[in-house]
């Protein structure tokens, strides 16, 4: 069986500085990624829920469309009929009890519409307000993997100035990621 490498320790107290900036870098990454990913998901669930809202308020518009065409209709059916007292009367009755209930639906669906609309909006308006997070987020993130490469770097190379380079697109990143938090 082979044996499992071992890990060499860092002795060098810069080495273990950097190393411990990249955990940092790490775990902040960590943390703004998943906020980020959190703002995307939620972004699409409100912009299917905005068009949702919309397709709702299209589909009011429509059946209110029906509605007057077929109160139109009958007001043309009940003027051009030339039957008996009887059948006038009948017809008369059936008509005034549609012609209600149309007014009633189409009324409905009229009064339904700017409160669907404004939802939709609103609903729109909040994906919107997740879009920004998450591009906030991925800002933060992308200061941030540059950040841990730079760290990386620094032991490689052995230079302060990269490892401080780090820690300020670190924090860079950072505060961009911190005010995703703020939105």
């Amino acid at each position: 069986m082979a044996e499992t490498p071992e890990i060499p320790e860092a002795k060098d107290p810069f080495e273990k500085r950097a190393a411990v900036t990249i955990a940092i870098l790490a775990v902040s990454l960590a943390v703004i990624g998943n906020k980020g990913d959190d703002a995307k998901t939620e972004a699409i669930i409100k912009t299917n829920e905005a068009t949702n809202t919309w397709a709702h308020y299209q589909a009011k518009s429509i059946k209110g469309s029906v509605v007057a065409a077929e109160r139109e209709m009958l007001t043309l059916l009940a003027s051009a009929q030339n039957t008996d007292a009887e059948a006038a009367r009948k017809i008369a009755e059936f008509r005034s009890s549609v012609e209600e209930r149309l007014k009633k639906k189409a009324d409905e669906y009229g009064d339904d519409q700017p409160k669907i609309q404004k939802e939709a909006e609103e609903a729109r308006n909040d994906a919107k307000h997740e879009l920004a997070i998450n591009k906030r987020c991925d800002h933060g993130e992308l200061a941030l993997q540059i950040g841990i490469v730079i760290a990386s770097v620094s032991i490689l190379a052995r230079s302060h100035i990269f490892w401080i380079a780090s820690i300020i697109l670190g924090l860079i990143g950072i505060g961009i990621g911190v005010s995703a938090f703020l939105l």
